[in-house]
């Protein structure tokens, strides 16, 4: 199965299509872990593929939570130091509700949330929200690019808008094979997918997820078959 990166892709104005996204996100943020958190290696007797690798190929190490993102059937590594969060996507606000009770039902304040709990929070989202994906990014990059619904809350944790005039690239790419990102393992897909870049950061994103969170410039829906198409050799 092919392997393409950001490297085989085109993301200029003449070959892309600008997006944009200002739609909810259920932010998690990761505390401080007790011991840092756990290895970020592929779990015992989980079928990782191969060992961890960043965007460039480079082995990820250290500790922090390893859960898996059954969007783009990959792995997903975040650093237990207190900087990254977990993205949990896309999201309304009933169900937002939901996922801060039950964090609250696991720890308050929210910095005691322990390794359990976060995979615990994530499970929920997954198996009983139906909620699709489940990625890490860093509290920097939320600062950066979103805002908290409610104007108050200065923790980071809860509903969050993605900045509705924060420009994105994105391209599709048919047919099928993985897109080594900022995942752990390379973000799967299968019949097409949206590659998406935003600042210097690129990604996967799933059709049906990129539908029911982005739009063009003219703010009309976005739609995956309206996206200029590339097609890499990789």
């Amino acid at each position: 199965m092919r392997t393409v990166s950001a490297d085989d892709l085109d993301f200029s104005d003449e070959a892309s299509s600008l997006v944009f996204s200002d739609t909810l996100r259920f932010i998690l943020p990761v505390p401080r872990l007790r011991d840092g958190g756990e290895p970020l290696t592929p779990p015992p007797g989980e079928k990782a593929g191969e060992s961890f690798q960043d965007g460039r190929g480079r082995p990820i190490q250290g500790r922090g939570i390893v859960f898996y993102n059954p969007d783009d059937a990959c792995w997903q590594a975040a650093p237990g130091d207190g900087t990254a969060v977990i993205i949990i996507s896309p999201v309304d606000e009933a169900q937002g509700g939901k996922l801060a009770r039950k964090v609250r039902s696991l720890a308050a304040p929210p910095r005691r949330l322990r390794l359990d709990d976060l995979k615990a929070v994530i499970r929920y989202a997954i198996d009983e929200l139906k909620i699709r994906a489940a990625y890490n990014s860093t509290r920097a990059f939320v600062a950066e690019r979103m805002t908290p619904i409610d104007p108050t809350n200065r923790r980071g944790l809860g509903l969050h808008w993605r900045r509705a005039r924060d420009p994105c690239h994105a391209v599709w790419v048919p047919g099928d094979g993985r897109f080594r990102g900022p995942a752990a393992t390379p973000q799967a897909f299968q019949d097409g997918a949206v590659i998406l870049r935003q600042g210097d950061e690129t990604r996967l994103i799933q059709p049906e997820s990129f539908e029911a969170t982005y739009r063009f410039a003219d703010g009309r829906p976005a739609k995956a078959a309206e996206l200029k198409v590339q097609t890499p050799k990789a």
